[in-house]
Parts: structure tokens; sequence; C-alpha cells
């Protein structure tokens, strides 16, 4: 086995060698003519050219938990067109009267614009309570509380948008959550389920949410927004 021994002025030295099994052929390896940048890592095209790369990760980015009350609507965004996965979590949702929860998408083009996405989606939600249970479908919005709700009600839950393949355009929408009937008298469970594609071709992607009610204003809550990068 043939080593390349660099020493060092202070007497030690530092080895290159071979591999310990015999290749299956001769191996050349090129290195790359300039110096990378700080947090690269040297990387191969698969037929001996090294070169220095940034390699991506997958990690989850979390936001702060917000306060939602005192309007009829709260809209998150930021979310980057390289996300897979973007969760919301809920806690102490609640209305002013007898509202639904809703959620709405919002799309970001490459030209930068965003806007609320009002159609096309293909959703259904329910609750189950005490042998009761009701649900009904949307295509304008996901609700996630099919079932009436009040100041004295409180919606717990999370709520997940995946994103299919890579730089797809569609995506698909899952809630499960329960809600707190006066104050702790009765519990019932949520769920809602939806589907929305951006078009065919299209480079849009989902970059926020927006949570609302129909008219009145949501009287408490807290929502946090996660998205995973992958």
């Amino acid at each position: 086995m043939s080593n390349i021994k660099l020493v060092h002025s202070g007497g030690n030295s530092v080895s290159l060698t071979t591999p310990d099994s015999n290749p299956a052929a001769n191996r050349t390896f090129k290195l790359p003519g300039a110096d990378g940048t700080s947090g690269q890592a040297m990387v191969t095209n698969g037929s001996g050219a090294l070169s220095f790369a940034t390699v991506s990760t997958q990690s989850w980015v979390h936001g702060a938990r917000t306060d939602i009350s005192g309007s009829d609507g709260y809209t998150f965004t930021g979310i980057p067109a390289g996300a897979s996965h973007i969760r919301y979590n809920l806690s102490y949702c609640s209305a002013s009267a007898q509202q639904q929860f809703n959620l709405r998408l919002e799309k970001s083009t490459t030209g930068g614009s965003k806007s609320i996405i009002g159609s096309g989606y293909q959703s259904y939600s329910s609750y189950t309570h005490g042998g009761a249970y009701g649900g009904g479908g949307k295509t304008t919005s996901v609700e996630l509380w099919w079932g009436m709700t009040n100041a004295t009600n409180k919606l717990f839950g999370t709520l997940d948008i995946y994103r299919l393949g890579s730089n797809g355009t569609e995506y698909l929408i899952n809630h499960v959550g329960f809600v707190n009937y006066n104050n702790g008298t009765m519990y019932t469970t949520t769920q809602a389920n939806g589907y929305i594609d951006l078009g065919s071709g299209s480079t849009d992607f989902i970059s926020g949410a927006r949570f609302y009610l129909n008219g009145d204003s949501i009287d408490g809550g807290y929502v946090s927004q996660s998205y995973h990068i992958s």
C-alpha cells in the first residue's frame, strides 16, 4: 500500500493512503482548483472530479407563538419555496359569536407577489362527541371545525400541509384537534382534510396561511408556524 506523507516542521506527519481493500479499478481524483467557502464540503461528481459545495440539510424552522385575537382573520407568511412540510399549532382558538374557523392558503409566484387562494379546494371536515357527529365539504376553504363556536368553546390542534413531490404543485392538508366546550363541560374531536393543486407546470408555491371567520372577530387564540426544508 502506498502513502503520501506530509511532514510538519514540528516532526509529526499526516498521511493519505489507499483503501483497506483493493479497488475494482484504478481511480483518479482531480482536486478543485480553488478553495471553497466556510462550512462547505468536498463532493464528487461521480466521475472523479472533486469540488467544494454547500451540503444541504433537512431541518425545521419554528416561529413564535402568535396571538391571533382581535380581528376577523390573521395571515401567516414567510414560507420559502423549498418547504416540503408546513405545520401550524393551534391553542385556545375561539370566536366572539357562532362562527366556523376556516383556513385559506397563501401562494407566492416566482415574481414574489402573494395572494390568498379562495377557490379550488377539495376539503371535508367533521366532528364527533358523545355519540353525535356531523360534517361537510367546501371548495372555497378548509373548515377546521365544522361545529359552531363561541367565546366559551376553544379549539386546539395541529394543521399539517404536505407538498407532494420535489417542488410539486399539489398539497395535502390535514388537521386533527379537539374542542373544549363551555369551559370544560364537554369535549369533541375535530378533523379536516383537504387538497389543492396550484396548476400543472406552475412554479407557484404555498408561502403561508390565513385563519379567519366569516365576519365576526376572533375572540382568542394562539398559533405558531413551522416549516421543514428538505
